[in-house]
């Protein structure tokens, strides 16, 4: 039922009113004079013609049923009342609305068992609480509140006795401040006394910390804790501690900026008492529906050692991270991101703590822009690449690589006029490809000086093929090709041998071939003819087993051999020449070499005509079983081997060395995929002369081998995991005492005693396999002998996690070192969640980065300062 009054009337003519307008009840009940009883009939809002009371309608309604007392000019409401009033909403069980006074009452009632339900819930604008009872008025806004419970941005508060005032600021007597949503809450800081100022702070008096409802002796005098929607600037408090080798810091200190609502700044310090000294800054940005991301910027001077003792070293370390990711929908034809990750070679060894950071060698980093235009086959992409290796302090740049290109196009197909038809001249392709890129290839401590332009090799490549495509026979094609293809560069070289050259070290003679590099700006060009064909047909193999019975049903074999024929043409003569000779040694033995020799994009044109046969050919075999259904014609496939290839290549016009090496690989999946194998190598058909260079005679006509394996590589990996564990009513569950413990149960249900678990002895042999767990053994083993040495690496690594209940959780990471012949890089992890708490344990227990780390922190971010470690790492051992 909802009734619109509006409050203020005097009391005469709400009484007058009231007495010609008793709606009579349904079941012609006798009520007192004074006392209307409703049913559900909706009556209008009553108006105010004395103008006087509050400024608005206060709307009600009741599930249950609505009293109205005349003479006191209350209204009683029972069951799921409501009460609105311009953006106020109050809900509770009981509600008196006291028109004379303008304020009005609500609590909660017991049920049939005597709990409390239906509470007060208070809803004004965007604050939102609920409580035990409630008192307010609507005229001061004043109100008075027992119990509330209320939602202060990422924490909540608990009060035992509050006064709301008119401007929402809150006084509190015996609160409590806790980032734990249970109803009885694990843990809090008690509050004597505080106020809260909406969207600003919560002040408080004298408070204690309370953990499992046991008072601590941590008592502090008074309490800030922040309050606010929005970001505020504010003095970011340093952690402190001690190392061994760097002595006493303060790390992370500083103070954080909040800009504005697109992007803020952080800049931080770390100090330690040798002398070591560090600063970074960190901005994060975010334009909704546009783009986000990241930038964090490091630099430490490192100190270590001892000038008396004369093992004083000084170095500096840096690190640069950007993180940029564009919303897909802001710009769809075009793409921007960004994935910085470049750091000093030292960095992670000195500053990182990070166990990943410490096992990984490499870095790469990928800052890059696309651009696709609609309707038509044109798009451009660019990028800005960095390969960083921290081992040999090598770094490979492009800086940039741009690429603007053509999809191909069919430019002689709407000559037909003749729907339905395809002539030969229909499928000539034409397509363009550019490329511009730079190259770098330098050392990490000479990055940022002059001497990197001496590392740069720019070029520019750019190709128009003409490529038409037939196929005469089914699985054969021939594809007949012109191409025009360019290159740019701004230098070129040319040898010399001299006879006379005098080594400027020692002195004497010793003649060499002598490069000189010529700068400047040099295009090369040529225009090449060539031909191709390709034979690609498909052999299958079967071997069926005749008995009915058996389990394995087939076998079957699928061969994809690929042959392939390729030649251009010599064009010397036609197209310009960039090769020449040289003189290599004193015998006079002479070798052509190019102009633009070890250049980014070659040589644009062959030294003569070229030609290639090639050839390859794949594998794959499978079995069919039957599976252990009841019925005859359930059949499963598995993969035996998922795919075995061979390759080579013969140059025809080679003078020497025409056969390449035949290359093979091969991998495979069992077990669903828990176990996988992958293999790959090379024969080389060549013998080996005395010195190890490689000559133009077989290894079987010298050793009576076929061919020499010079390379071998293999590797396993097994994974298993637990099955997810499906619940089943008719055995015992095994989270019944987690479950009947949990700290996340409330205390009115909470059970004194654990007696409700079924002992398992009633099920005997009954064990419970379903923790979950996982796992994984990965082994590579490596093997080379291009010569007459060879070299053998291996590595094995495993890692596995176990959940032993669902907040207990173990994880492991080790390995072999074989050429160490011990364990390599262990650590072990073991986390427990506690609700709104957790608990870390991790330990490297032996080798360079021996340390451990303890620590029981609060989740929240607001109380992230709330916490206890206990640390040591390899540093203070």
């Amino acid at each position: 039922m909802l009734v619109c009054l509006i409050i203020g009337l005097n009391g005469a003519l709400f009484q007058s009113f009231a007495q010609e307008f008793v709606f009579p009840d349904s079941l012609n009940l006798e009520v007192p004079n004074d006392t209307v009883l409703t049913d559900t009939i909706v009556r209008p809002a009553i108006p105010d013609p004395s103008g006087s009371g509050l400024d608005a309608e206060v709307k009600y309604e009741a599930k249950d049923s609505t009293i109205f007392d005349v003479v006191n000019q209350k209204v009683y409401m029972y069951g799921e009342g409501l009460v609105v009033y311009k953006d106020i909403t109050l809900k509770a069980d009981y509600i008196e609305l006291d028109l004379s006074n303008k304020t009005v009452f609500a609590k909660g009632m017991p049920d049939s068992v005597g709990v409390i339900q239906g509470k007060p819930e208070f809803n004004e604008g965007k604050e939102t609480f609920e409580s035990n009872r409630l008192t307010y008025n609507f005229e001061s806004k004043k109100g008075i509140i027992e119990g509330i419970v209320s939602e202060q941005e990422g924490g909540y508060l608990h009060s035992g006795l509050t006064k709301k005032m008119a401007d929402g600021t809150i006084n509190i007597s015996q609160g409590k401040y806790t980032t734990c949503d249970a109803p009885n809450p694990h843990f809090y800081m008690a509050l004597t006394k505080a106020k809260v100022i909406p969207d600003d702070k919560i002040v408080s008096g004298p408070a204690y910390m309370v953990v499992e409802d046991i008072p601590l002796p941590l008592i502090i005098p008074f309490g800030f804790f922040p309050n606010q929607k929005t970001k505020a600037s504010g003095i970011l408090i340093p952690e402190w501690g001690e190392e061994k080798n760097r002595g006493f810091y303060l790390r992370n200190g500083g103070y954080y900026f909040a800009l504005s609502d697109y992007f803020d700044l952080a800049l931080t310090g770390d100090l330690y008492s040798n002398g070591t000294w560090g600063i970074s800054a960190r901005s994060s940005y975010k334009v909704r529906y546009k783009f986000g991301g990241s930038v964090g910027l490091r630099y430490y001077n490192n100190k270590s050692g001892d000038l008396d003792i004369g093992n004083y070293v000084r170095s500096t370390d840096y690190a640069i991270n950007w993180s940029h990711s564009q919303d897909a929908k802001s710009s769809p034809s075009s793409t921007f991101s960004a994935q910085v990750n470049m750091s000093s070679s030292s960095f992670d060894q000195n500053q990182s703590y990070n166990e990943d950071n410490y096992l990984t060698t490499t870095k790469q980093s990928s800052i890059s822009y696309s651009k696709r235009w609609a309707g038509s086959p044109f798009n451009f992409s660019g990028s800005m690449n960095q390969s960083q290796n921290s081992q040999n302090q090598t770094v490979s740049l492009s800086l940039p690589k741009l690429a603007f290109n053509m999809n191909r196009i069919y430019p002689f197909r709407k000559l037909s006029k003749t729907p339905g038809t395809s002539k030969w001249y229909q499928n000539i392709e034409l397509s363009y490809r550019s490329n511009l890129e730079n190259k770098i290839n330098t050392y990490d401590s000479i990055l940022f000086t002059s001497a990197v332009f001496d590392d740069m090799d720019p070029g520019f490549k750019h190709e128009i093929p003409l490529t038409a495509n037939f196929r005469p026979l089914k699985n054969f094609s021939i594809a007949p090709r012109i191409q025009y293809s360019g290159v740019l560069y701004n230098k070129s070289i040319r040898k010399n041998w001299e006879e006379d050259y005098v080594d400027p070290e020692t002195g004497l003679v010793d003649p060499r071939v002598i490069i000189d590099t010529i700068s400047g700006i040099q295009y090369a060009h040529s225009f090449l003819p060539a031909i191709s064909a390709t034979y690609n047909p498909k052999i299958f193999g079967m071997y069926q087993f005749k008995n009915p019975d058996a389990k394995i049903v087939a076998i079957r074999h699928l061969m994809t051999p690929t042959f392939s024929l390729s030649y251009v043409p010599d064009m010397r003569g036609i197209a310009p020449n960039y090769y020449d000779t040289v003189q290599v040694d004193t015998s006079g033995r002479t070798q052509v070499y190019s102009y633009f020799e070890n250049r980014i994009y070659g040589t644009p044109s062959f030294n003569g005509r070229s030609g290639s046969v090639n050839f390859t050919l794949n594998n794959n075999v499978e079995m069919k079983v039957r599976t252990d259904s009841d019925s005859t014609s359930d059949f499963k496939k598995i993969k035996l081997l998922e795919n075995l290839q061979f390759s080579t290549n013969y140059n025809i016009f080679a003078d020497s060395l025409n056969l390449a090496p035949l290359n093979f690989s091969g991998y495979t999946t069992v077990y669903n995929g828990k176990f996988k194998f992958n293999f790959n190598g090379s024969f080389d058909p060549y013998a080996l002369s005395e010195s190890g260079r490689k000559i133009n005679t077989f290894e079987y006509n010298q050793t009576g081998q076929l061919a020499r394996l010079t390379r071998l590589s293999f590797g396993l990996d097994f994974t298993l995991k637990s099955k997810q564990k499906k619940s089943d009513s008719s055995t015992p569950s095994s989270q019944g005492r987690d479950l009947m413990s949990s700290p996340d149960m409330p205390d009115e249900v909470r059970p004194q005693q654990d007696n409700l678990r079924v002992p398992e002895s009633m099920y005997p042999g009954y064990v419970d396999f379903s923790v979950p767990w996982s796992l994984s053994i990965r082994y590579n083993f490596n093997y080379s002998k291009p010569g007459f040495v060879s070299k053998v690496t291996q590595t094995l690594n495993f890692n596995g996690n176990i959940s032993l209940t669902p907040k207990w959780k173990l994880s492991v990471t080790s390995g072999w070192d074989f050429v160490m012949k011990s364990i390599s890089y262990t650590s072990l992890n073991i986390h427990r969640d506690l609700h709104c708490w957790e608990m870390r344990l991790s330990v490297v227990p032996f080798g360079r980065r021996q340390s451990y780390t303890f620590g029981i922190n609060a989740k929240a971010s607001i109380l992230k300062d709330l916490k206890y470690e206990k640390q040591q790492n390899w540093r203070d051992f």
